[in-house]
C-alpha cells in the first residue's frame, strides 16, 4: 500500500509550540504524540522540507509535510475496549461511543479504534464501508462522544446510508460554548469547505458544500468574568466539523476545540465539550421508528457541576 502524505501550515496561535504536541492537537487523523516522534526520528516529518529534532518548535506560517508510511497488508484486529451497546438485533446495533476514541483505523492508530471494539464485541458488521470501516455508516469526531447507528449487515448499511444522505435520521447534539449567542434560537446556513491555507482544518467558504445547524439555547452560566452557555443542536446536514465550524463562525466555539479555538487549553477540559445525545431513525429492515436518548458523558457533567457549585457564578435556565 502507498504511504500517506499530508501537508499543512502552522497557524499563528500555535507559533513556538512543540511540533509534536502541535500535530497531535491539529491532525484530523488520530496520531499519537509517540507515533508523531517516532516519524520525526526517521525523518518522516519535514519543516519547510528541512529535518528537524523531536524537541522543534513550529513557527507561524510554516509548511509541514508528514510521510505516513502504511503497513504492506491490513488486517483489522478484534480489540476488547469497552463499548456501550444500548441496542442490537440481527441488522444494527446502536452504541454510545465514549469521547477519546477515534471511529475508524487510519494511519499510526490501526488497532485501538472502535471499529477493533465493535468486531470484537459484535458477531457481523457490514462490508460496504471498505476494509477499515467494517458497519460504520455515519461517524463522529475522536473528542466528541454520544450516539451512532453500526449496520451489521449490507442490507441495513445501505438503508441507512440513503436516510442520512436524504437527511431522514434526526441527530441531536449538547454543546458547551463561550459566552451566549445573540438570539436564544437560530439556524447558521453557511457552506464549509476545506481551508485554503490551514489544510488540516474546515471553514466557511463560498462554494463549499452546503451546511445547516439549528440551535436553541438552554442554560447560561456567568462565571467570574466569563459567560458560557448550554445548546441543544439539530444538524439537518453532515459535513464534516459542521458544528464546531459553524459555531466558531459566529464566536462561540466550543469550550475544548482544540482546532477552532484558540483558548482551548484554558479550561483544562479532558475532552471536547460536545456529545451526541438524541437519535432518531427508521429501523431499516422493519422499518419501525427508533429513537435514543443518552445522558452528557462525565467529562460534561463534571465541567457542569464546577459551574454550577462555584460561588462566583449564576445560573439562567431558559
Amino acid at each position: 500500500m502507498p504511504s500517506e502524505r499530508i501537508e499543512l501550515i502552522v497557524p499563528e496561535e500555535y507559533n513556538l509550540e512543540r511540533i509534536d504536541k502541535f500535530l497531535t492537537n491539529a491532525l484530523e487523523t488520530d496520531i499519537s504524540r509517540t507515533y508523531i516522534q517516532k516519524l520525526i526520528k526517521e525523518n518522516n516529518i519535514t519543516v519547510n522540507s528541512k529535518e528537524i529534532k523531536q524537541n522543534y518548535k513550529v513557527k507561524t506560517d510554516e509548511h509541514i509535510e508528514i510521510k505516513i508510511p502504511e503497513p504492506e497488508q491490513l488486517i483489522l484486529i478484534p480489540r476488547d475496549i469497552p463499548v456501550a451497546i444500548i441496542y442490537e438485533d440481527d441488522s444494527i446495533a446502536v452504541i454510545n461511543k465514549q469521547p477519546g476514541l477515534v471511529v475508524h483505523p487510519g494511519p499510526g492508530n490501526w488497532d485501538n479504534t472502535l471499529v477493533n471494539a465493535l468486531l470484537f464485541h459484535l458477531k457481523s458488521l457490514s462490508s460496504i464501508g471498505g476494509v477499515a470501516r467494517p458497519g460504520i455508516v455515519h461517524r463522529l469526531d475522536k473528542d466528541t462522544s454520544g450516539l451512532m447507528v453500526i449496520a451489521k449487515n449490507d442490507v441495513a448499511h445501505k438503508a441507512l446510508s440513503n436516510d442520512f444522505a436524504s437527511r431522514k435520521v434526526i441527530k441531536k447534539y449538547f454543546a458547551i460554548i463561550n459566552e451566549r449567542p445573540d438570539e436564544p434560537t437560530g439556524i447558521i446556513d453557511r457552506p464549509i469547505g476545506r481551508h485554503p491555507k490551514y489544510r488540516h482544518k474546515m471553514t466557511i467558504a463560498e462554494g463549499g458544500r452546503n451546511a445547516v445547524t439549528e440551535y436553541h439555547l438552554k442554560k447560561i452560566w456567568n462565571d467570574k468574568n466569563s459567560i458560557f452557555s448550554a445548546l441543544e443542536l439539530t444538524l439537518h446536514t453532515g459535513r464534516t466539523h459542521q458544528i464546531r465550524v459553524h459555531l466558531s463562525s459566529i464566536g462561540h466555539p466550543i469550550i475544548g476545540d482544540q482546532i477552532y479555538s484558540k483558548k482551548w487549553a484554558k479550561y483544562k477540559v479532558p475532552y471536547l465539550m460536545l456529545a451526541a445525545v438524541s437519535l432518531e431513525f427508521t429501523h431499516p429492515e422493519s422499518e419501525k421508528k427508533m429513537h435514543f436518548d443518552v445522558p452528557l458523558p462525565e467529562h460534561i457533567q463534571n465541567f457542569i457541576h464546577r459551574l454550577e457549585n462555584s460561588r462566583s457564578s449564576q445560573m439562567i435556565d431558559l
